[in-house]
């Protein structure tokens, strides 16, 4: 009897955890970039089963009776072109991701090219939409110089260059890894390298200067996850409640 309720207890708490990421990849329709999320599910509460008539030396069979969130999956398929006109728009057409440094100082990648300028003290920068530091190839930031963003065009390899003199400025850090699902979410829409990934490795992603590129996130199919989601938690808050009603049976059984 237990082992029904906590069968039944896994299902309601994978089903919320669903829905909490498909809520979530909703809640992001509209980010730059953004890359849907989907989770996947394992069995839990491994048992050995045994055969009364044959030996299982050496067979080691095992069922599952639950279910776990077993990982989350990115999805890193290409958003759709959005044309905006802006000079600092900045989208990658292909594997890559720019090079940001984050607040920490930790290197971090992100396929969200809305860029902007920031002038301080020892320059003028280009950062990204919350003011992070945009990084050349070097890992360095990237100074503008006193080039206007009127006079700014972004090369297909990442290169700047300021029109009006005729000056190159640097070249855009473009990277991608060997597993792009071991990288690790960060917030702002950013990615870190683990061990899992492997080291940033150049890409061959061109740039394209005036376009953004739009979330990935089908909103259709996320609102069929959401009600295969409901349905099924749904169901399996019905079989807890018959589990409990058995289990209450059976307590009040007299001898």
């Amino acid at each position: 009897m237990i082992q029904s309720t906590y069968t039944a207890r896994s299902g309601l708490i994978a089903q919320q955890q669903r829905m909490d990421i498909i809520a979530n990849n909703m809640a992001n329709l509209s980010t730059t970039a953004y890359k849907a999320v989907r989770a996947d599910f394992k069995d839990a509460l491994y048992q050995t089963m045994t055969r009364p008539v044959q030996p299982q030396d050496g067979l080691n069979l095992q069922k599952g009776t639950g279910v776990l969130l077993g990982a989350t999956t990115r999805d890193f398929t290409q958003g759709t072109p959005q044309m905006t006109g802006g000079a600092l728009d900045l989208m990658l057409s292909g594997d890559g991701f720019f090079t940001v440094q984050d607040i920490d100082g930790e290197t971090v990648y992100t396929r969200d090219g809305t860029f902007a300028l920031s002038a301080q003290e020892g320059g003028t920068f280009l950062v990204t939409g919350d003011g992070r530091y945009v990084l050349n190839k070097n890992g360095q930031p990237i100074d503008i110089k006193d080039a206007s963003t009127a006079d700014l065009s972004i090369q297909a390899d990442g290169t700047i260059w300021n029109t009006a003199k005729g000056e190159e400025l640097g070249q855009l850090g473009i990277f991608t890894f060997v597993n792009r699902q071991g990288l690790l979410a960060r917030s702002g829409n950013r990615f870190e390298a683990t061990d899992s990934s492997g080291e940033a490795i150049k890409s061959t992603a061109t740039v394209r200067q005036g376009y953004l590129e739009s979330s990935n996130v089908d909103l259709a199919g996320e609102m069929v996850r959401m009600i295969r989601a409901s349905r099924v938690f749904s169901l399996t808050s019905r079989a807890l409640t018959t589990a409990d009603q058995m289990d209450s049976e059976a307590n009040q059984i007299r001898r």
